[in-house]
């Protein structure tokens, strides 16, 4: 409560400010007339005193809540109590929801006529409700066509990035290139209600559209992007977006002003083909750099922990789950010269027991086989621990398990998500130091760290 009421209590100085200037300018320069009797005075100045008490639940539409309970309250006191006859609260209702339809009822004359001026109060209530209805109309235009006129300027000015394929990695990319205040767009040919809506509401550029469409590099205005991230789950689209997209500028003969274009690929041997492509012939009509997350997460771990390699001591390294991270925290290291040797056992859903020079790889499935079972028959003392399995719970559990065999070993673990990673630090400072983060996917995909 006390950080909503830090981030918000600047603009409850300003409305208080604001209101206090408004109704000083009323009494010194509006003539008061019986409308604005004690009673009103009262209830309007409460009012007008609690509102900011609503700004915790809803800045979005504080302005509009405002408007229209400011002139219901005026307006029904107005016509319940100043109209010529006495009428109902059925009537009084009625004549004060017409005020929002732009439409007085002139029910302060006998025959009906309007009259000269209508109470303060009346006038008051009048302004207010037209205030709400056309700011109203004028905000749901602007809803309406906002996606079209922000998509015009971004074709118009550029400077925005390109997201393809919206997904988990997408996503975090996406989330800090908004937290920098940058325009993005992002494309894909499905989107969940729920997550148009969310992105929507980060002020993303939502385009539902085949990455096929021939118009699509266009609508996205990629002639003066600042950069394109391709991230579709299924390389061969990727791959077929990256050649479509050259083709295009090509074709149409195009001086892009795109920095940069980051291709996102999970497949080893597309990611082998596309690099030694590109180190071999310069064929595309801009940047290209190929990532692949984990990689990316194996070699900012490396570059932390260079003392491990640098050192002299013997090595032998158990990784725990051979997908994605583990594979390519085994290839980082085998990138890397240590001397003496260093040694890998690797346990993961191996079809067979292998071993090739220094790498061992056992089949083990965490789901029926128990790790700490199986390193209690191998007797075998690892110098450090990588658990880089599915689920950070599972990597939590193993790592905690395994700290009791090990009590002196560092051991350590792969979270997809930051707060979990975060909370598990809390958790593990006030205890003796064995398990550790290898850090997550989120720290290698920011605005920062790709150079966008």
């Amino acid at each position: 409560m006390r950080e909503k009421i830090d981030s918000i209590k600047h603009i409850i100085l300003i409305y208080y400010l604001v209101i206090a200037i408004i109704v000083g300018s009323f009494y010194a320069f509006a003539p008061l007339d019986a409308s604005m009797d004690q009673t009103i005075t009262i209830i309007l100045g409460l009012f007008l005193l609690l509102f900011p008490v609503l700004m915790f639940y809803t800045m979005n539409y504080a302005l509009h809540v405002f408007l229209f309970t400011f002139a219901f309250i005026a307006g029904f006191y107005g016509f319940y109590h100043h109209s010529v006859d006495d009428h109902s609260i059925s009537n009084a209702l009625y004549f004060t929801f017409r005020l929002y339809l732009l439409d007085l009822a002139d029910v302060f004359t006998q025959d009906g006529s309007s009259p000269v001026r209508y109470p303060l109060l009346l006038d008051i209530a009048r302004w207010t409700a037209a205030s709400y209805t056309i700011s109203t109309i004028f905000i749901a235009m602007y809803r309406t066509l906002e996606k079209e006129i922000t998509l015009f300027m971004a074709q118009t000015f550029g400077n925005h990035h390109v997201i393809f394929s919206y997904n988990e990695k997408s996503h975090l990319l996406i989330h800090d290139l908004v937290q920098q205040k940058e325009r993005v767009i992002v494309v894909d040919e499905q989107f969940s209600p729920e997550r148009q809506n969310m992105l929507e509401d980060m002020k993303v550029i939502v385009i539902q559209s085949s990455i096929k469409d021939d118009n699509i590099f266009q609508t996205l205005g990629v002639k003066r992007a600042k950069s394109l991230a391709l991230f579709h789950p299924n390389d061969r689209e990727s791959l077929y977006v990256l050649m479509h997209l050259d083709q295009y500028i090509r074709r149409k003969k195009i001086n892009t002003q795109v920095k940069k274009v980051i291709i996102q690929i999970e497949n080893e041997r597309y990611l082998e083909e596309l690099t030694s492509f590109l180190a071999r012939v310069e064929h595309f009509a801009f940047p290209v750099e190929i990532m692949n997350v984990y990689e990316e997460v194996a070699r900012r771990f490396w570059e932390q922990h260079e003392r491990i390699l640098k050192s002299k001591e013997v090595l032998h390294f158990l990784i725990v789950g051979y997908e994605s991270l583990g594979r390519q925290l085994a290839l980082a290291t085998q990138k890397r010269n240590h001397v003496p040797p260093l040694e890998m056992t690797i346990v993961d859903r191996f079809p067979s027991y292998e071993r090739r020079g220094s790498i061992e790889k056992i089949p083990f499935d965490i789901e029926v086989d128990s790790l700490k079972e199986l390193i209690a028959e191998r007797e075998d003392k690892f110098s450090h621990i990588f658990i880089c399995l599915d689920e950070d719970y599972v990597d939590l559990m193993e790592g905690i398990e395994l700290s009791e065999i090990f009590p002196t070993t560092p051991i350590y673990m792969n979270f997809t998500d930051e707060s979990i990673e975060q909370t598990f630090m809390i958790a593990t400072t006030k205890t003796k130091k064995t398990l550790y983060s290898i850090g997550t996917i989120q720290e290698v995909l920011t605005k920062e760290y790709l150079g966008l």
